[in-house]
């Protein structure tokens, strides 16, 4: 997350919702004490990243400071294909990273093998990898923190309302930064992107970028595990 002290605000970035190019654009303003790779929350007393839940958010100190909160969302069908790609990056890239401890690389590697059976099982074809994905690791935020494909919800509601003072979609990345930024009280940054594959160029919610590479039984898979986000944030099943 970004925490910026001088103008009160901090922004929560769900997995693949343009976490990279928000961190990118925000950097100047960032004054967050934690990490962004991973590292142990002496808060939590768990190994966490800058990809960090609203549930955990709340019981950090920084939670009780009366900041303007922040978060993007993205569609689930474009979420969870970028995340298939995301996780393949992570297994080449991440065993050769900086950990704080050797303890923590233990845990990293560990869930990166999970990661990687997975993948060689479904053949690094997605629509076998997201039927293979079993439910308790797309709901339960502790199980496998390599692979936070959590509903977007978690960042954004608590029992079923909307937590945070604003909410942008990936689909109106650019009006929508203009917007926080004017809620915020600054000038808005420049339009440079990070860790993007394919930008998309500004899609309409129900104009899915991924979809066209998914079968029925994927889609129908996302469907149901997703279900609360296409209705929590209006987009349209197919």
């Amino acid at each position: 997350m970004i925490i910026s002290h001088k103008h009160r605000f901090i922004i929560f970035l769900p997995w693949k919702t343009a976490s990279s190019t928000l961190g990118h654009r925000f950097f100047p303003y960032d004054e967050s004490p934690y990490s962004r790779f991973f590292y142990f929350n002496r808060h939590l007393n768990r190994v966490v990243h800058q990809h960090i839940t609203l549930a955990d958010f709340r019981l950090l100190p920084e939670s009780r400071l009366g900041y303007t909160t922040a978060a993007f969302v993205r569609n689930p069908y474009d979420r969870a294909y970028s995340g298939f790609i995301q996780i393949q990056r992570d297994i080449a890239e991440q065993p050769r990273a900086a950990y704080p401890f050797p303890w923590i690389k233990e845990l990293v590697d560990a869930q990166l093998a999970d990661n990687a059976r997975r993948l060689i099982a479904a053949g690094y074809d997605f629509n076998q990898w997201i039927l293979s994905v079993p439910a308790h690791e797309i709901y339960e935020a502790g199980r496998n923190t390599n692979l936070p494909l959590h509903p977007a919800s978690y960042w954004t509601h608590s029992e079923g309302r909307q937590a945070v003072d604003f909410l942008g979609k990936v689909e109106n990345f650019e009006a929508d930064v203009e917007r926080l930024c004017a809620l915020i009280g600054i000038p808005a940054p420049a339009r440079e992107n990070q860790n993007v594959t394919d930008l998309p160029r500004d899609l309409s919610p129900s104009n899915y970028r991924y979809a066209s590479r998914m079968g029925r039984a994927a889609i129908d898979r996302i469907n149901h595990l997703f279900a609360d986000d296409f209705a929590t944030f209006g987009y349209a099943q197919i």
